[in-house]
């Protein structure tokens, strides 16, 4: 569980950028997959619900941006949770980077 709370968290960190939010979400849409954990999968859907693969496990809930953070809202056994992450975009690659997890870089899929 605590891998999962990283990733998530990874993973908003790198939706953040200096462009602006409306902007933003729009480069974010689509399917991700993992460049250095290739088990790693998001799809960010443009109605700002998400599905999160790692592995075997799967997340579903709703995003939203702030600023250059991206906020995952989920719910575990009937609890509420949220990860919120740092984002960026180089050469088509997004970067998720929070304190409390490991940096996650992802490539868009097709």
């Amino acid at each position: 569980m605590n891998l999962i709370s990283k990733w998530l968290l990874a993973i908003a960190l790198v939706m953040a950028t200096s462009s602006t939010a409306a902007s933003n979400k729009t480069k974010l849409y689509g399917n991700w997959k993992g460049v250095s954990s290739s088990s790693i999968q998001i799809h960010l859907k443009k109605s700002m619900r998400y599905v999160y693969r790692y592995k075997m496990l799967t997340f579903t809930g709703k995003w939203s941006v702030s600023g250059k953070n991206v906020i995952f809202n989920y719910s575990v056994l009937g609890s509420q949770k949220k990860k919120k992450a740092s984002f960026s975009f180089r050469k088509g690659f997004l970067t998720l980077r929070s304190h409390d997890h490991a940096t996650v870089v992802l490539k868009k899929s097709r």
